[in-house]
Parts: structure tokens; sequence; C-alpha cells
């Protein structure tokens, strides 16, 4: 029997896995029960994962933010259909988990969680709770919707419906909150995804790994040699930073504040 598969075959493999992915797909909460705090006197931390917990499910992310001192929250919010029914789920999730009752809630968001929670934000509609934002950022990896879309625009509906339109469309909107206390992880390194798409980059705008290029004025930020992919699959080495914002508001001195001296091609140029 020949198991080998042409390309409509693998592009019908890839959708089935998605939707069943989406199937499984639920909220996560993971309440650490040694703490004897009432509700009004602990934290949680929220999680607003990607589209890459289609590929590397919330694994890391349980393993590496339970049982650390916050109760953790991570909802499944993600909405085919656009960045508004993303935060009106994420708001839903606020709801029914009554995280209104936490002393303070931290939002650690990914690529998409950020486009929501910024939503959230514009719309005035934040939880007065919410005392803090670490986002993810990744100057090359948030082309990656753009160069999708525009390579193949019936595979991206049907794999990601809508939504990743929006995002491909959609310039980053800045926040400006005085009230919140806003870091950025960024990441250097280029997913397999973006080194696959290496010869696409040149159809666009030189990317800038420039604080001022990413629309934002945080308090505080990071620069990390790790790939999107490795932001949900090696979370202990990025957990520790964002603990470390949570509990003081920046990074620890010691953190790379200025763009990684490795390129973000380089860890494939050996294989």
């Amino acid at each position: 029997m020949n198991w080998k598969m042409n390309n409509s075959s693998k592009i019908v493999l890839v959708i089935f896995m998605f939707i069943a992915s989406l199937a499984n797909a639920r909220d996560i909460v993971l309440i650490e029960k040694s703490n004897p705090k009432p509700i009004s006197e602990r934290e949680a931390i929220l999680i607003l994962p990607g589209l890459g917990t289609f590929n590397h499910n919330t694994k890391s992310q349980k393993e590496n933010f339970r049982d650390k001192g916050y109760d953790i929250f991570i909802p499944d919010y993600i909405s085919r259909k656009s960045v508004s029914d993303c935060s009106k789920n994420v708001l839903e999730f606020y709801d029914k988990h009554e995280l209104k009752k936490y002393k303070h809630v931290h939002v650690f968001s990914y690529i998409i969680g950020s486009w929501t929670i910024n939503e959230i934000l514009l719309s005035g509609n934040k939880p007065q709770n919410i005392v803090s934002i670490i986002y993810d950022r990744s100057p090359m990896q948030e082309m990656a919707p753009r160069i999708l879309v525009d390579e193949n625009k019936f595979f991206s509906k049907i794999l990601f419906g809508k939504l990743i339109f929006e995002l491909a469309n959609t310039p980053y909107k800045s926040i400006e909150n005085d009230e919140l206390n806003i870091g950025i992880l960024i990441e250097c390194k280029a997913t397999k995804l973006m080194n696959k798409k290496k010869k696409s980059l040149v159809n666009y705008d030189p990317i800038s790994w420039k604080m001022e290029s990413l629309n934002q004025n945080p308090d505080d930020f990071e620069f990390l040699y790790v790939s999107h992919d490795d932001m949900y699959t090696k979370l202990e080495i990025i957990a520790p930073s964002v603990f470390q914002f949570v509990k003081n508001g920046k990074f620890s001195e010691g953190s790379l504040r200025s763009h990684c001296e490795k390129e973000p091609f380089e860890d494939y140029l050996s294989k």
C-alpha cells in the first residue's frame, strides 16, 4: 500500500487536525489549593495563547505556571470570525470564572491575545483589577498572517477563518494606560514556519527590531533568543521573566534590553 500523500491530501489532513483540536479545546483553570487566602486577597494570571496552541497545546504553560503563588486561567477564547469576538469571549470567561473578585489579575498575552486584550482596553471594558500585561511580541512572527494570506487566501480562510485576514491587515494598536504596568517580551528567533518563508520576507518592508517599531510604550522590555514555537514549548525559559514582571513591575536587571546578537535564522543554518 502506498502511504505517500499528495498536497491535497496533506491540506485535508491539516484541516481535519485543526478542526479536531478546536473540538477538544477547553477552558483551563488551575487553582492553587495550598493558598489559604480568600479570593479577594489572591492574585491570578490570565494567559491568552494564540494559534500556536493548535500545534503545541498548553502542556508547557500548565507545567511552568501552576503552583507558583497564582491561580492560572487559560480561556478557550479564539474565534475564527474576528478579534472583536475573541474579546467578547475573554470578557465572558472573566465573568464566568469570577476573575473580578481577585485582588489583582495579570495578563500574559501571545500575538492574538495581544490584539484581543488591546481591543478590550480600547473599548473601555477593562476589568478594574487587571494591573499588568506582559505582551509576547515578535516583529517577524507577526508577519506570518500577512504572508499566509498573500500566498494562499483560500487555504488561510479555510483553516483560520476571517480572523487571519483581520490580523494580516490590522496595524498593531498602541495602548497608553498609566494605570497598567506594561512589559514586553520580544522574540529574536525565527520559527520553523518563518524559516520556510524566509524568501517571502523580501517582498515586504524590512523587519525592524527597534522598540519604537513595536508601536508600544512599555514600562520595561526584554529580548529573548526564543522563537514563537518556544513560547509554547519551552516556557521554563520564559516563565521566570513573566513572574519577575508580575511581582516587580519590571524585568530583572540582567535582562537583555538590546537586540539579540544571534541572527533570527542562525540556528537553522547548521541543519
